[in-house]
């Protein structure tokens, strides 16, 4: 009899386990967190004894303070090169303006065309709704509210939002006229186009553009608040959409590839000097967890058990790094302990930002996704709806790579590993070479949530 009410006990289970992975349920997975609370202690307690006797320790841990140092260096550049890269280059466009950076921090729920982004020095002070945010010389959209959800962040509508609307001219040529028009929302195009997004336009003064970019002029429109900080931005370049009307190709990803951006506002806005928002590397939101367990032995997966949980500030998606390099994030927070997911756990996402050798301004790659690992390389699907340009025949080019902006609880510049990157429109396979191995025995950061980020 007790045989088989132990048998009836283990089935009932796995059918309860069963169930709950195809049907997930947060709040009975928390009470199963909770339930089991005394065993994950009691793994807890073995940890040492069972890295005694794999002899296995996290490589990063014996990583030496020079490569680390070297980490540190080039985040620290690739931070101040990024910020460069996002004021304008042509002169036409600093003059009678004021830039003040703002850093994406993510998209505002349930609206894809509104980003969260913070600002520097963490205050609002001298900006107005309407003012233009822009990346170098391209237009991406405006200020619509301040101070929200906190103070220090504003929500920036992107151009690809319905019913958003900006003027712009393309400037004639010896066989084409001036061209006066609406840009804004998505061009139907989009929809067929292999995940390349395209700008709308409307009420053009003619269906026969020259082939110079449209650039914003609100000169014409008496509602625009500040039609001289957006004057002479560039949105696109023209492209026939195959039903005899045109729309524009944009020069920025506004997908996955908006990471530091500038508001370009009056140059007498009543604004302290910008101070730089600090390294989050430092700013003290952050954990120590070891690793217990390796995970599953299987292809294509390298997730692992953390000993920390949600009573102690772990939550889901938040980073995990060794030094400055990202090793993976939280895939789920219990009670006590957290399981997570590695870089070369098929699936792995992360927004991409490439410093090219040789180069001065960092490329926003946008989104790459991992295919899982190949010997000691780690393969990520590329989409590269812009791609990157070839010169003088080159057909790839060398860069390290690093975390971008608008994950939350993932802060940018984060080291990934070293690549070859393909040049030209995508989609694009690359292999990234990164001395982060498989986690096993070991101890990492973890990335915690700051009072004000909790929430309700």
């Amino acid at each position: 009899m007790r045989g088989t009410g132990g048998r009836s006990l283990f089935l009932a289970a796995l059918v309860g386990c069963a169930w709950l992975a195809l049907r997930p349920n947060a709040r009975v997975e928390g009470w199963l967190d909770v339930a089991l609370a005394p065993t994950r202690v009691v793994a807890e307690l073995s940890a040492p004894l069972r890295a005694a006797h794999t002899g296995s320790i996290f490589a990063a841990e014996e990583q030496p303070s020079e490569r680390a140092d070297a980490d540190y260096a080039q985040r620290r550049a690739l931070y101040e090169a990024e910020r460069e890269a996002a004021l304008p280059t042509l002169a036409a466009l600093s003059f009678a303006r004021r830039f003040v950076h703002v850093e994406v921090v993510g998209r505002r729920p349930g609206h894809f065309d509104q980003l969260e982004v913070r600002v520097d020095g963490d205050s609002c002070r001298g900006l107005a709704r309407g003012m233009p945010v822009c990346h170098g010389n391209v237009f991406v959209g405006r200020i619509v509210e301040l101070d929200t959800p906190r103070a220090g962040r504003a929500r920036v509508e992107l151009v690809t939002a319905r019913g958003f609307a900006v003027g712009a001219r393309i400037d004639a040529d010896a066989t084409h006229p001036e061209v006066r028009c609406v840009v804004g929302s998505l061009a139907e195009v989009s929809r067929a186009s292999e995940g390349r997004l395209y700008l709308a336009v409307s009420t053009p003064s003619s269906r026969s553009p020259s082939a110079a970019s449209a650039c914003v002029d609100e000169s014409l429109s008496p509602l625009a608040r500040f039609p001289e900080q957006a004057r002479g931005f560039l949105l696109g370049e023209p492209q026939p959409d195959g039903e005899g009307e045109w729309v524009l190709r944009p020069f920025v990803d506004f997908r996955s590839g908006l990471f530091e951006l500038v508001v370009a506002a009056p140059a007498d806005i009543e604004r302290p000097a910008d101070v730089p928002l600090p390294d989050e590397l430092f700013d003290g939101h952050w954990a120590s967890s070891r690793v217990l367990s390796s995970g599953e032995p299987s292809a294509g997966r390298e997730g692992f058990e953390l000993s920390l949980g949600r009573w102690q500030g772990a939550a889901t998606g938040a980073a995990l790094v060794s030094g400055a390099r990202l090793v993976g994030r939280v895939a789920h927070a219990g009670a006590l302990t957290s399981d997570a997911v590695a870089l070369g756990d098929r699936g792995f996402s992360v927004p991409v930002l490439a410093a090219i050798h040789g180069a001065r301004a960092p490329l926003v790659l946008g989104e790459f996704v991992s295919l899982g690992r190949a010997r000691d390389a780690l393969v990520f699907h590329w989409e590269a709806p812009l791609g990157i340009a070839a010169r003088n025949g080159v057909e790839r080019v060398r860069a390290n790579l690093f975390t971008g902006s608008g994950t939350a609880l993932v802060p940018r510049g984060l080291l990934l590993g070293e690549a070859w990157l393909p040049t030209g429109p995508g989609p694009h396979r690359v292999s990234l070479e990164t001395e982060t191995g498989r986690p096993s025995q070991g101890e990492l950061w973890v990335r915690v949530q700051a009072p004000s980020e909790s929430g309700p």
